[in-house]
């Protein structure tokens, strides 16, 4: 494959939740030209602490990659001293670099799920043009996150309405936030990426909020508590409770399946992913159009 021809570039960052990287895979694989799985090679989170990634994951990730479009990108992302944000947001700038120039830029977590991922690269291809010259037509895509909040053994409890925003792609891979683009032209895609987040074990949970980049932006063990006694007696209660934009989180819905590859499933037949279209009207997307030209 020609480097000219590898217009969807789609990279990951495994750490301690290396788990879920399976799940995501099924749908980004046969979608996109390149896949880069970044890692820390010394074993450390944003915060410092050990984890281990054991080689039968690496081994299990060969052993799928049969068009041979992955590539594992390992360095030293863990510096004493800086803040998990800072540390994500230069982990994942470092990632766009190792990344190349040119395409579009997906960078996405081990437990998010963009299910029908056929649908966003057709419309990615289609908006090809946008890359010719991304200094005159600068742009990062947003698609909407479908949370899952806790897990029961009947289904899962899910963040409702799917309206929080998830930044997923730019054809300006420079972050200033996080996988927040440097870029401010941005665009909302009607597309679904579910994502697995808060629907683990207890002690995966403590895990997260321990090591992540947000880990210092709010109460992290009055969180967990939260989460600890939500049920299906009081989930009805839960109105506008994203710890740090509560309106985020409107309300919480119980969807039944035995485990995720159930929900991905049943997600995709009561929510079927449609055309994805560029949200502008006529003259705007002719304007930007025009503008790739010159």
């Amino acid at each position: 494959m020609k480097d000219k021809e590898k217009i969807i570039k789609t990279g990951y960052l495994l750490s301690y939740d290396y788990k879920f990287i399976f799940n995501s895979l099924k749908q980004t694989y046969d979608s996109t030209d390149e896949i880069f799985i970044c890692y820390d090679k010394d074993g450390k989170t944003w915060a410092g602490n050990d984890f281990e990634i054991p080689e039968t994951i690496f081994s299990d990730i060969r052993k799928l990659d049969h068009q041979k479009k992955i590539t594992f990108y390992a360095d030293t992302f863990y510096i004493p001293g800086k803040s998990t944000m800072d540390l994500e947001t230069r982990q994942r700038n470092m990632l766009a670099e190792k990344m190349g120039k040119g395409g579009w830029h997906i960078q996405i977590d081990s437990d998010e799920y963009p299910i029908n991922f056929k649908k966003l690269e057709l419309f990615l291809r289609k908006q090809k043009y946008l890359l010719k010259n991304t200094k005159k037509t600068p742009v990062n895509f947003f698609v909407n996150f479908v949370t899952l909040f806790k897990q029961t053994e009947d289904g899962f409890f899910v963040i409702s309405p799917y309206t929080e925003s998830c930044f997923l792609i730019t054809n300006v891979p420079h972050y200033s936030h996080a996988r927040y683009p440097h870029n401010s032209y941005s665009l909302k895609l009607d597309f679904n990426n579910i994502h697995q987040s808060w629907a683990r074990e207890g002690h995966e949970i403590l895990q997260k909020i321990n090591n992540w980049g947000h880990n210092n932006d709010f109460d992290t063990s009055e969180f967990y508590k939260t989460w600890e006694s939500l049920s299906s007696e009081n989930y009805t209660q839960f109105k506008d409770f994203h710890p740090i934009y509560p309106k985020d989180w409107k309300e919480l819905q119980f969807i039944p399946a035995k485990n995720i590859e159930e929900f991905i499933i049943n997600f995709e037949k009561n929510y079927p992913q449609q055309d994805i279209q560029i949200p502008l009207p006529f003259k705007k997307r002719l304007k930007l159009y025009l503008k790739s030209l010159f």
